[in-house]
């Protein structure tokens, strides 16, 4: 389709294209008149996604990069739409205003059976947009219903109530007030709700749009409040599995840990051992030292032994007998003993001093000295010679005797008392030695419990920083609380009305369009040439409601048509006899009659001398006076059957005869007649499409008759008269025509 055309076309049904929109438009107007206003109010919530300040101390990484805010963002908007949200958001606006109605007194004529009084479904969509007075007040007796029922002494009473209903079935009062058409307490008031990142900063902007600014106004504050709970829930629920999981490790380590401190502290209690290695390192030295000293003391009794065995040589051989007395001996001997008491006094002070040790340790002294001073006086009593055989005084050997005996008794003792704390620190010693590689396997058993229960801790430290550090990055801030609206947003009604004119006028036009494209009908001629396959001779116009110039442009379509005929005319060899023209049709009703009579007129008008032969069922028509005949189509059936057989032998007085066939899917038609034709025109009508039936047919009349077929289209429109006969030019102004113009013949089409 070509720009032209679609112009033809539009202007055709320029009426259809008028009405409409305007139609469209008025009725627009009148149901969205009363349009309810729209409040609209709005918060702002800081989130700190991407600057917020972190614990862990990564304040600068962005949270993670642009990706991560923007799909931090997208999950919080997802959070605000999620169909959750959205029923807790409407359930609890729902309880709230149930407690108020509750509390002053407007369920005390509630019935439940006026509830269903209430309308749903399409008609309460109709009614809220034509009567939303009405439908609101019929709203009231469900609020009332539902107020008397589930209102509780408390708003979360309520709400756990409204909960419970609505999860109760499908069919509940609150589940249909939820998925119904509701402004306020169902889920399609839910979807005004818009949420939307403030450019590229940290701020979250939230909308919603009421017909109730007071409504707006709690919906969007109810919305915020559950909103930053969900988020703030959802964030701190992310570690509380990694923090369970930590928690329950730790104890676990920290059982062990003591179990293995315990089997150490039973080891210790056992073997008497306060600290392993300073006690190991101890009994060493004590041991060594003990050794070295025992060693120092065999050494010192041997030379004080053979002192006194050469003292007491001397002494043999100028009384020795005096020396075997019964009171040197037992003084000695007690002198030993007492020496040898001194001795582990001596050494038990040293180790641990006390008291009871030195008043001992002083008895002991004071009774050595005393046994010393009898045994002087003993031996004294009992000395007979005064000098010894090498002329030493006896009283110095008995001096030096008396020292050497104190000294080895003296030294016996401390051997005896080294000899037995020796035998000490070498049992000592020998069974902490044994306990070395126990005690070992015992503290790397610590030591590895101590290690794992302080792995555990530092991740349940960090585990919780985390937890801490997502809290802190959770906690959402309105910095904007909702507003009050206190002005109504337009009701977009022009809007509307340009919207209903635009998009009315160009679904027509594409209506228009559309059916002309599925429009098979053979107005335009190329079209009909091309579907018919026969030539398209001429057309014939339908005259009705023309203008001037259109029934110029008819006056000019039929006259082409008797020039066309003309032409054809002068094809034919033999002149001597009349040129024959059937004029055919498939149906009845296709202009033939009007064809024949408008080439009989026309070709009349030039001086041609025609007939126009017509079936005898054709009486009523037109008569033109001398040019018109009539015959019986039953007497052509037979064959050699010739014009002069049906109309008489005058007819060949004619030049041009122009023969009407009956239609030839409805009625008998003189086949014989067919070939003697010299040119067949079908006569078609320009509204209806080409058939299979008359393919068909006209293939049948090309078999039988040798003249050439072509088409003329009855009833065209005025729009493609043009395209077929040609646009006249128009006459240069200031300019006459040379000739007078010629003057109008009357149609025969009218």
């Amino acid at each position: 389709m070509t720009l032209k055309d679609l112009y033809r076309l539009l202007r055709r049904h320029w009426l259809l294209l008028l009405l409409v929109p305007l139609v469209t438009t008025a009725s627009v107007f009148y149901f969205g008149r009363n349009r309810d206003k729209k409040y609209t109010s709005d918060t702002v919530i800081y989130t700190g996604i991407a600057s917020g300040y972190k614990i862990d101390g990564d304040n600068n990484a962005a949270g993670g990069g642009w990706n991560a805010a923007s799909t931090a963002f997208d999950n919080l908007l997802s959070l605000i739409t999620s169909r959750d949200t959205r029923e807790e958001v409407c359930l609890r606006l729902l309880a709230r205003h149930l407690l108020e109605r509750k509390a002053t007194g407007a369920t005390a004529a509630a019935r439940p059976q006026q509830a269903s009084a209430a309308p749903s479904g399409l008609l309460a969509s109709v009614q809220r947009v034509l009567l939303p007075t009405k439908l609101a007040a019929a709203d009231q007796p469900l609020l009332d219903s539902l107020a008397a029922t589930l209102a509780g002494s408390t708003e979360e009473e309520t709400l756990a109530n409204l909960t419970a209903a609505y999860r109760a079935s499908n069919t509940n009062a609150v589940y249909k007030l939820f998925y119904s058409k509701h402004p306020y307490y169902s889920e399609a008031a839910m979807w005004n709700i818009s949420a939307s990142r403030v450019k590229d900063s940290d701020l979250l902007r939230i909308e919603y749009s009421s017909k109730n600014p007071q409504i707006c106004r709690e919906t969007l504050d109810i919305l915020t409040q559950v909103f930053i709970r969900k988020h703030k829930e959802l964030f701190v629920g992310q570690n509380e599995n990694v923090i369970g999981y930590f928690d329950a490790a730790t104890q676990k380590a920290y059982a062990r840990l003591q179990a293995a401190e315990q089997k150490l502290l039973q080891f210790h209690q056992r073997h008497n051992i306060v600290d392993y290695d300073k006690q190991m390192v101890t009994s060493t030295e004590e041991r060594q030292l003990t050794a070295d000293k025992f060693n120092e003391l065999e050494m010192q009794y041997a030379g004080a032994s053979s002192a006194l065995k050469s003292t007491e040589s001397a002494l043999g051989k100028r009384g020795v007998s005096n020396l075997k007395s019964q009171e040197i001996l037992r003084l000695r001997n007690r002198l030993a003993d007492l020496n040898g008491q001194i001795a582990e006094v001596e050494l038990l002070n040293k180790s641990a001093n006390s008291p009871d040790g030195a008043a001992r340790l002083a008895t002991l002294t004071q009774q050595v000295t005393t046994i010393s001073n009898s045994l002087d006086e003993a031996v004294s009593s009992y000395d007979a010679d005064t000098r010894s055989a090498q002329g030493v005084a006896v009283k110095d050997l008995l001096q030096d005797y008396t020292k050497n005996v104190l000294q080895v008794e003296d030294l016996r003792g401390q051997l005896s008392s080294m000899r037995r704390q020796k035998e000490n620190f070498t049992s000592q010693y020998n069974s902490l030695v044994p306990l070395g590689a126990e005690i070992r396997k015992i503290r790397r058993e610590v030591e590895i419990a101590e290690k794992e229960y302080m792995s555990q801790v530092e991740g349940l430290k960090q585990s919780k920083l985390s937890q801490q550090n997502v809290e802190l990055a959770s906690q959402l801030k309105v910095v904007d609380p909702p507003n009050l609206p206190a002005t109504a947003g337009g009701t977009r009604l022009l809007v509307l009305l340009l919207g209903g004119l635009i998009g009315s006028f160009l679904f027509t036009g594409a209506g228009v369009v559309a059916a002309d494209l599925l429009n098979n009908s053979l107005q335009k001629p190329a079209l009909a040439t091309k579907v018919t396959s026969f030539p398209v001779m001429g057309i014939i116009p339908n005259t009705t409601n023309l203008n001037q110039k259109q029934l110029l442009d008819a006056q000019r379509a039929e006259d082409q048509l008797a020039r066309q005929l003309l032409l054809k005319m002068h094809q034919k060899d033999d002149s001597t006899k009349p040129f024959m023209i059937g004029v055919l049709s498939s149906q009845s009703g296709e202009g033939k009659t009007t064809l024949v009579t408008s080439l009989t007129a026309s070709l009349n008008g030039m001086k041609i001398k025609t007939l126009g032969l017509f079936p005898n069922d054709h009486a009523d028509h037109a008569w033109l006076e001398g040019h018109t005949s009539y015959y019986s189509p039953l007497q052509g059936l037979s064959q050699g059957v010739t014009v002069a057989d049906l109309a008489g032998t005058r007819t060949y007085n004619n030049a041009v005869i122009i023969v009407e066939f009956p239609a030839l899917l409805e009625a008998t038609y003189p086949a014989s007649l067919l070939q003697s034709l010299d040119l067949i025109l079908v006569a078609v009508k320009a509204t209806r499409s080409w058939e299979q039936a008359d393919k068909k047919i006209f293939e049948n009349i090309k078999n039988v008759s040798k003249a050439p077929i072509e088409v003329v289209l009855n009833g065209v429109l005025p729009e493609y008269v043009t395209d077929f006969i040609g646009a006249r030019v128009k006459a240069a102004g200031g300019k006459r025509a040379g000739l007078p113009p010629r003057p109008l013949q009357g149609l025969l089409n009218p």
